[in-house]
């Protein structure tokens, strides 16, 4: 059985990733699109859910990689690098 899904907005994010309550992220291309992107946040107890706009409450799609690697450093995410596996 799969974990459940757990959807947060920006200010969520930023709350459980000060609270542990996250452990890491995937940038996920959108389907039929060359160079947009989406977060997935994947908690800590196994949990995983999409990066949302506030306004509609889907999924947030960012033009670039720099802008969802932005939207991860402003929720508290640090790294020097990117692996692609």
């Amino acid at each position: 059985m799969s974990a459940p899904e757990c959807n947060r907005t920006m200010e969520q994010a930023r709350r459980d990733f000060a609270l542990g309550r996250l452990s890491g992220v995937m940038l996920l291309r959108v389907p039929m699109t060359a160079g947009h992107w989406n977060v997935r946040l994947v908690g800590a107890k196994g949990d995983a859910g999409m990066l949302l706009e506030v306004k509609n409450l889907a999924p947030q799609v960012f033009a670039s990689l720099d802008q969802a690697v932005q939207a991860l450093e402003q929720i508290g995410f640090a790294f020097t690098q990117l692996k692609v596996q």
